[in-house]
């Protein structure tokens, strides 16, 4: 069951199957387009502001994640470790890669936190990140 639907769950399957044939993601969508694209924007702000030189990110036009690139040789899986420890975590982008390489890449989540955690959170990142170039 896992490999076929990514251990998503069945009642949470039927929700979302109701949802779309009743028309609610239509009628919501427009405010979540919304509250997503603010919160985008917040953490694309908030990488502007705090990240050290040579690190890159993406600037999604859809979805809820956007990609960090760290400078060649880094590595991110170790990075965790660190970011953890100051309360921020992330996921490590070389399992999305599979060819290969992607050991300094990590994929941010900002659809579930408000502009002000996403903030500090980015803030803590940047902050684990120059500890780790110290």
């Amino acid at each position: 069951k896992q490999g076929l639907d990514l251990s998503t769950s069945t009642t949470s399957q039927t929700v979302a199957y109701y949802a779309c044939r009743d028309g609610l993601i239509e009628r919501h969508a427009p405010r979540l387009r919304a509250l997503y694209r603010e919160r985008r924007d917040a953490m694309l702000a908030a990488l502007k502001r705090e990240m050290p030189p040579g690190v890159r990110w993406t600037h999604p036009q859809g979805g809820m994640f956007l990609w960090l690139t760290l400078p060649d040789g880094w590595n991110s899986t170790q990075l965790l470790d660190h970011a953890i420890e100051l309360g921020v975590a992330f996921v490590p982008g070389e399992p999305f890669h599979p060819c290969g390489g992607g050991t300094n890449t990590m994929r941010l989540n900002f659809s579930y936190s408000s502009a002000t955690q996403i903030a500090e959170g980015v803030r803590r990142l940047a902050a684990a990140i120059q500890g780790l170039a110290q």
